[in-house]
């Protein structure tokens, strides 16, 4: 489990642009939900157990990050995977605001809140400065060379909330705001092609519907795999 990049100050950053983003919505409920935010776990959660931003925060970085992608893509420009279909909030297929950008990008995963514990574990440490204090007889070797054995905490899943995933995140929103129809789907569908094969006809329904559905899905396959660190 590695304490990963984000120091004390970057998280307060962090949470600072957090925060002040969905409070911008001006969403009833934001508050009360900004303040649930806050005495969970959100903050200092990991994003995955050993994937993507699996450190101290990485959810609340991961999230920023999916944000980020997903506003670059609706802001305009020949990049705009809208294409024209940008227009005012007005209950049709396509109808997206800022708000909706905003909370789809970061909330989408707050199902992964109360989500994960940690337990100790043996792993392998090729560290040389680690192997060279080792005693003789502690150090072993294999074909990446001298390691020592060593006990590190690592995440572990430990869902507290057993209520799927987007769904999930869907419910634990709506017990403090009201979603928009546009911003339920797409949180719901976020995973896209990850879900079971037998769930695509109805998120290939969803994504004609709601083109955020597609738009979010991508963004979240953009951060973990280009601009977090993804380990396989």
């Amino acid at each position: 489990m590695s304490t990963g990049p984000i120091s004390k100050q970057q998280r307060e950053e962090m949470i600072q642009e957090f925060e002040s983003l969905l409070l911008s919505t001006g969403r009833e409920g934001m508050e009360a939900l900004v303040d649930f935010i806050r005495k969970s776990d959100f903050y200092t959660a990991p994003a995955s157990t050993k994937y993507h931003s699996s450190f101290e925060s990485g959810l609340l970085y991961h999230s920023l990050e999916v944000f980020h992608c997903l506003d670059k893509k609706t802001s305009g420009g020949e990049y705009n995977v809208f294409r024209g279909v940008l227009e005012p909030e007005d209950g049709n297929a396509g109808g997206v605001t800022q708000d909706s950008i905003i909370i789809t990008g970061l909330l989408h995963d707050i199902c992964k809140t109360y989500f994960y514990g940690t337990e100790l574990k043996n792993q392998k440490s090729y560290d040389p400065e680690k192997v060279a204090a080792a005693y003789r007889g502690q150090v072993k070797h294999d074909n990446n060379g001298d390691f020592i054995w060593e006990t590190v905490p690592v995440y572990t899943v430990d869902n507290k909330i057993p209520y799927g995933h987007g769904e999930k995140s869907v419910m634990m929103i709506e017990e403090f705001i009201r979603l928009k129809p546009v911003e339920r789907y797409a949180i719901r569908w976020h995973m896209g092609f990850t879900e079971p094969k037998e769930m695509w006809n109805d998120l290939n329904a969803a994504i004609k519907t709601y083109p955020l559905v597609f738009a979010l899905m991508e963004a979240d396959q953009e951060a973990t795999f280009l601009t977090e660190a993804y380990n396989e």
